[in-house]
């Protein structure tokens, strides 16, 4: 029997101190700057952004594809490998009112938890930086789903441990929406995506790291107690 997994991931968590200030300052969706008049972008997918950030917007496949290759080359440095060739590439607007969901791994898994295929999509018009954000956090489902990581994975874990390969990936990036996408984990607040990530950097210093949380991810069905 072939099971469906998909994975949904929501990234840039609207903070509440920064919808209350939009309502007297407008701020770009990716990186946080403050835009008015001439200085805001009003992009094809409905976001209002600065100017860098429009500009750096991935729209065809063909880049999209070529981040995302780029992205899977870069986290072995981070320890991740995917035993599989090239996974299928979507650039698709979210369903429905829901803007910030930008990425999407979608699995088949038997029954014996082996994948019969991957697929990621992911939204048009993100800036380059947080697209490859998003590529490295989509490609950490993939990695888990080829590890046969449980079926029923606690969200925290399942989530928290690719936001937390994502952050990592972003530490070296200097980018103003690279800056922002790490703010936000931080200080969001958000039970899954801040307050998971932030229980696993605390296990990642008791366990040998990123390392550690990765065993973790593929092979346990939530975080021990006390983290």
């Amino acid at each position: 029997m072939l099971f469906f997994r998909k994975t949904h991931f929501v990234l840039a968590l609207a903070l509440t101190q920064f919808a209350a200030c939009q309502l007297i300052m407008p701020t770009c969706k990716f990186c946080g700057k403050s835009v008015r008049g001439a200085e805001k972008v009003h992009t094809p997918e409905g976001f209002e952004v600065c100017h860098q950030c429009n500009q750096e917007a991935v729209r065809d496949l063909r880049t999209a594809q070529a981040l995302v290759a780029q992205a899977r080359t870069e986290m072995v440095n981070l320890g991740i490998r995917l035993p599989w060739g090239a996974i299928p590439i979507k650039l698709e607007k979210a369903a429905g009112a829901d803007t910030n969901q930008y990425g999407r791994c979608e699995a088949g898994r038997y029954a014996n938890g082996t994948v019969a295929f991957l697929l990621i999509r992911i939204m048009p018009g993100l800036p380059r930086p947080l697209f490859k954000a998003v590529a490295v956090h989509e490609l950490t489902h993939a990695w888990a789903y080829l590890h046969r990581s449980p079926q029923q994975q606690d969200l925290v874990l399942s989530e928290g441990a690719p936001t937390l390969v994502e952050y990592t990936y972003l530490e070296r990036d200097t980018s103003p929406s690279a800056r922002f996408r790490r703010h936000t984990i931080e200080t969001s607040g958000h039970d899954v995506y801040s307050k998971g990530t932030q229980r696993l950097q605390t296990y990642a210093r008791d366990h040998g790291g990123l390392a550690g949380v990765l065993t973790l991810l593929r092979s346990s069905q939530k975080i021990p107690e006390g983290y």
